[in-house]
């Protein structure tokens, strides 16, 4: 096995390396790239279960079984669900998203016995990614604003910076103070019924909802798409009566036990704000800062990404009719840039420009978290401990 594992990392590597120097080069990930390396993952796929059946049949010592192809497809799916996400929440290109796919896929044919495989192999594998282009990132912001002005200063500038997110975020008003508090009291909620559904099942399904990582996941990702469920009045009405029969019948029954699963809820509401305000909200404001480009109608190009905020605009602007609705991180296409540039030649304002972002060439740090997840065998989290 140990020969199958090497000719698979030598395999890897160069298919690998060839994208993200592609990559770098174009902001692109060609197809025909990612249609290569999905029938290299087949054709190791093959020799391995050839091998497999050698062993079977007493024709090698080495191999292995029959289950471990089972194990490697529920891989796959979770790799496939989580490269979803990731590109319908307008996270990566579609093109980032298959290259993640088929990288995570290749993780567990070079090494069979790799942690957390096969259920929690593609977060460990997203946390070292996007841990380690954080890190990059904010020391590159942190490394250059010091090399333009004094370190008081600097840090005076982004303090400013940081509030006036958070008032964006949180508003000034009375309504969006009203907001914060219900967001803080749904996702009490969202949590609390995390661990009710956990602990009343009998662990039935606590492969899954013992893990509030998971769910972590799922909301950091599609927070764009959901969030704003948790604001509509139903959603209100229902955690209400919900929070006052829960409380009600636990106070007399099990005061104990629910004071503790409360509590426990609310770590994880803290947590998680955390994470969505640091690790998406300052980090996305940050590639928005150092990548934001304001363009002439005849600057732009295919493959330039619209701001996310333009994005949504341009999306509920009748006079675009759908025109955009599946511009994701994939860039503009010819078609919606003649469109773009017919609607600003409309405009009456003096030298009209559109906030677009250069596009990022993520598969390098696609590549980066596969490394450290070959190499340590865990993810960056539990290499800081």
């Amino acid at each position: 096995m140990k020969f199958f594992s090497l000719s698979c990392l030598a395999v890897f590597v160069i298919w690998a390396v060839g994208i993200v120097n592609i990559d770098i080069a174009t902001k692109k990930i060609p197809n025909a790239r990612v249609a290569l390396g999905a029938k290299l993952i087949l054709l190791a796929l093959g020799v391995m279960m050839l091998n497999t059946y050698q062993g079977s049949v007493g024709s090698a010592t080495s191999y292995l079984t029959w289950n471990f192809y089972l194990m490697w497809c529920t891989h796959f799916f979770w790799a496939v669900l989580a490269g979803v996400i990731l590109w319908y929440s307008e996270i990566w290109p579609a093109g980032d998203a298959k290259f993640f796919i088929l990288v995570a896929a290749w993780l567990p044919l070079i090494n069979p016995y790799i942690k957390n495989f096969p259920n929690y192999m593609f977060l460990s594998l997203l946390i070292n990614i996007f841990v380690a282009a954080a890190l990059v990132t904010i020391g590159a912001f942190i490394a250059s604003g010091l090399a333009q002005a004094s370190l008081g200063d600097f840090l005076k500038s982004m303090w400013s910076d940081l509030k006036v997110r958070m008032k964006s975020m949180a508003g000034d008003n009375k309504k969006n103070g009203w907001l914060i508090t219900a967001y803080l009291a749904n996702m009490t909620f969202l949590f609390l019924l995390q661990q009710i559904m956990n602990a009343e099942s009998r662990h039935l399904l606590s492969r899954f909802l013992a893990r509030p990582d998971i769910i972590y996941f799922f909301l950091f990702f599609l927070w764009d798409k959901i969030g704003s469920v948790f604001q509509s009045k139903k959603w209100l009405y229902v955690t209400t009566a919900c929070y006052v029969i829960y409380f009600f019948v636990g106070y007399f029954y099990f005061y104990d036990r629910l004071v503790s699963l409360v509590f426990y809820a609310m770590g994880n509401v803290v947590k998680f704000s955390l994470l969505l305000f640091v690790g998406r909200f300052v980090l996305e404001a940050l590639i928005e800062n150092k990548d934001t480009l304001y363009l002439k109608a005849s600057e732009l190009e295919p493959g330039m990404i619209l701001l996310p905020k333009t994005a949504q605009t341009f999306r509920q602007n009748p006079v675009f009719e759908g025109a955009f609705d599946d511009c994701f991180k994939d860039g503009l296409t010819a078609e919606q840039i003649q469109i773009i540039k017919d609607w600003m030649a409309k405009m009456t304002m003096p030298d009209p420009k559109i906030e677009v972002m250069r596009g990022r060439p993520f598969a390098l740090w696609i590549f980066a978290g596969a490394v450290i997840s070959l190499l340590f065998d865990k993810n960056i989290v539990h290499l800081l401990k």
